[in-house]
């Protein structure tokens, strides 16, 4: 069977075009996701649309690139300057970025920004969708396109997407700030699959879906207008032989060489960054100021090393942050320099692979001080060029890569004290130890690759598509609609079962307007005309508010769960034998939660309790509820009830009757030869469980249930209604 193609999407290429000398020159780049998919999107045909991140002169240099491009199956997009002045620096760089990266007073929340990064969205969902060919995957990359996902799902229904997030998400409180905040993540959930670093990033989005978008969630999943969306965490990892190899070869052990020569007697402390806010340098140069005053004994014994890569400096926040890191380094170096030596070698350019290399071969120690990081490549890196030398990988807790690397000494960058003292202790480290931590960490390394990243994504993204397929397999399409019509139509004693909230009305946070529309009435109405039928709602609100809706119908009504019903007469009858003794003491501990939380309230029914949270805030209710089902857990054991964990209800009744048993008594008194019972809530899986094997049972909304298929929402139910009746 061939490999299946996959379309790579991302906000840049994985090569470098420059102009030298009046001609254009390609060059692949050396970033993580450029090595990681570097072989992976050239097999079986696939390719990757992206930035080409130059602006050609002219329509002859643009047709050139293209031709370029096309032979290493790349597909660029072409961006003028406004747009990469809106939408790259504007929107990405200038509002997500920080965001992200917990720094919100740093963005810039202008509108053009945002319909910047609409329209660019735009222009790669136009060049990927001419690429996309049938059975083809997508698997787009970053924060600069988090719309992408969804401007391809508008079109391609059914196709299989994954996103991976390859930065921070932020908490849904920092999310919240966004103007556009429903737009981008219904963007995102236009993916099958929603990858990120850490389980963090992962608890964030589903937290701010559920919070933002009002989605239902399960542990890792949500439900997307009927779709399941996997959301699950994927640790990027590194091309581990390229580096082990790379750190024995003589370009890098040269430069290693000269490294250890140049700071003879010296231990090398390396950090390696981008210039960036996120990475903390202020705070690693204060720290490493405290080390030098503290312990003057480790003066002219070592030394801090410090690449920092060119990035952004004409913005004005970096613009700033470079100058105080020069002022910075200055002063430390002028302090307690010493003739033939300073403290600090500071580096601001970019080094070629080989040289890089060799700077992790030779330092002692990798000092990560990121004070908000997706992941961080450079430690992975560094561990993996350790091939026959030692070293002590110190990072930042706020780094992803720290929840892999266990074995490192990990810091809170921001407690600069603390990180002085880490390390002292990773510069007095002895051999023994740092081989066992270094072997323990290129153990996972070498497992957890880049390669190991891409397969297991792939491989997820495929688990949901055939999760999907099995959901869709349940739903209640033309097909099946069709097929229980015919049922319907042979039958001669039909008995149908109808929950009231959420199956024939929608959800209200005030429960008393949820009343009957016109289009119930008629349905029903249509469908009671017919003698065959014997139809019954079946549900837990009080039989009070069912006669008020339909006592005067030819039709029957169950309430609070079966406890009263007008079945077979039309007068209301008490279920015999139940006991209300339990009530007080029930009521006193549902009293005691709705004094502490907001707009909840308890209703009582004759011989049931509920206790409202429907218009409390979402997850705060939630938190309240959890608690309230602990509490009354052991009591509805000890007193015989039933708990019943509703939508936005917690409901305690007697255990001798429920909707099953109610549904159960109406079988054996009709005994039909069709049965159609469909339901939403936690109740009337006692029916979907209690009735023949032969009933037509159905659930609305797309939740784990005994029912045997699904619709999405109440209007779906009175549309089959409607088909059944006429």
């Amino acid at each position: 069977m061939p490999e299946q193609k996959t379309l790579i999407v991302s906000n840049r290429l994985p090569i470098k075009i420059q102009r030298r000398k009046g001609k254009l020159k390609f060059t692949t780049s050396e970033g993580g996701l450029a090595t990681g998919l570097g072989s992976f999107y050239k097999e079986q045909g696939s390719w990757w649309v992206g930035w080409a991140g130059i602006v050609p002169k002219n329509a002859d240099e643009e047709h050139e690139i293209r031709q370029e491009l096309a032979k290493h199956n790349l597909i660029p997009v072409f961006l003028d300057q406004a747009e990469i002045e809106g939408f790259y620096e504007g929107f990405s760089n200038g509002i997500l970025w920080p965001l992200c990266h917990y720094r919100p007073s740093y963005m810039v929340l202008k509108k053009e920004y945002w319909l910047s990064y609409c329209a660019v969205n735009e222009k790669f969902a136009k060049t990927a969708l001419e690429q996309l060919s049938p059975g083809m995957r997508v698997w787009v990359h970053d924060y600069q396109l988090m719309l992408l996902p969804a401007l391809l799902r508008e079109q391609l229904p059914d196709a299989s997407i994954g996103y991976f997030h390859h930065i921070p998400f932020p908490a849904m409180e920092l999310f919240k700030m966004l103007p556009w905040r429903e737009e981008l993540l219904t963007g995102l959930l236009g993916a099958d699959l929603v990858g990120f670093h850490t389980f963090e990033n992962v608890d964030n989005f589903l937290d701010s879906c559920f919070g933002i978008l009002n989605l239902p969630k399960s542990i890792n999943q949500l439900k997307v207008k009927g779709r399941s969306v996997l959301v699950d965490v994927f640790p990027m990892g590194i091309d581990y032989n390229k580096y082990h190899t790379q750190a024995t070869l003589p370009p890098t052990t040269q430069y290693a060489d000269n490294l250890r020569k140049l700071y003879r007697d010296q231990k090398i402390i390396l950090s390696v960054d981008r210039l960036d806010y996120s990475k903390g340098i202020l705070q690693r140069l204060q720290a490493f100021e405290i080390l030098l005053n503290d312990h003057p004994e480790w003066r002219q014994k070592i030394v801090l090393h410090m690449l920092i890569v060119p990035s952004r400096d004409q913005v004005g926040q970096y613009k700033k942050l470079r100058n105080e890191i020069d002022r910075t380094v200055g002063n430390i170096n002028a302090v307690y320099g010493r003739p033939g030596w300073q403290p600090i070698a500071y580096y601001y350019n970019s080094l070629p692979f080989p040289e890089l290399a060799g700077l992790y071969v030779a330092a002692d120690i990798c000092l990560i001080t990121s004070l908000y990081d997706g992941m961080n490549l450079v430690s992975k890196e560094y561990l993996a060029s350790k091939n026959n030398t030692t070293g002590v990988l110190v990072i930042s807790e706020f780094a992803g890569a720290s929840r892999e690397l266990s074995d490192a000494l990990v810091i809170n960058p921001y407690a600069i004290h603390q990180t002085s003292e880490t390390l002292l202790r990773a510069i007095k480290m002895p051999k023994k130890e740092q081989q066992e931590r270094l072997q323990a960490s290129q153990a996972i390394l070498s497992k957890f690759t880049v390669h190991h990243w891409v397969n297991l994504f792939m491989q997820r993204l495929g688990e949901i598509k055939s999760q999907q397929r099995h959901e869709l397999a349940r739903k209640v399409n033309q097909k099946i609609s069709h097929a229980v019509k015919e049922r319907y139509d042979l039958s001669l004693n039909r008995l149908i079962l109808l929950d009231y909230d959420g199956t024939l009305v929608g959800f209200n946070t005030d429960a008393d307007k949820a009343t009957p529309t016109d289009d119930v009435y008629e349905v029903l109405d249509l469908m009671a005309e017919d003698t065959k039928n014997t139809l019954s709602i079946v549900s837990g609100r009080k039989y009070n508010n069912l006669e008020d809706w339909f006592g005067q119908k030819n039709y029957y009504a169950i309430a609070e769960h079966g406890i009263w019903s007008n079945f077979p007469t039309h007068t209301w009858q008490l279920a015999p034998g139940l006991q209300t003794n339990w009530k007080a003491q029930v009521k006193e501990i549902l009293q005691r939660y709705v004094d502490r939380t907001p707009s909840a309230y308890i209703e009582e029914k004759t011989h049931s309790l509920a206790w409202h949270y429907r218009k409390v805030e979402r997850a705060y209710g939630l938190r309240q509820a959890q608690e309230l089902l602990q509490e009354l857990l052991q009591l509805t054991q000890e007193k015989d009830l039933q708990l019943i964990n509703g939508d936005r209800v917690i409901e305690i009744k007697s255990k001798q009757i429920n909707k099953g048993k109610a549904a159960l008594a109406l079988v054996n008194e009709i005994k039909p030869d069709f049965i159609l019972c469909i339901g939403d809530d936690a109740t009337d899986e006692d029916m979907f469980q209690s009735l023949p094997r032969h009933a037509i049972t159905i659930k609305v909304g797309d939740k784990q249930s005994h029912a045997k298929y699904y619709v999405e929402n109440y209007k779906e139910v009175i549309d089959l209604l409607s088909v059944l009746a006429n």
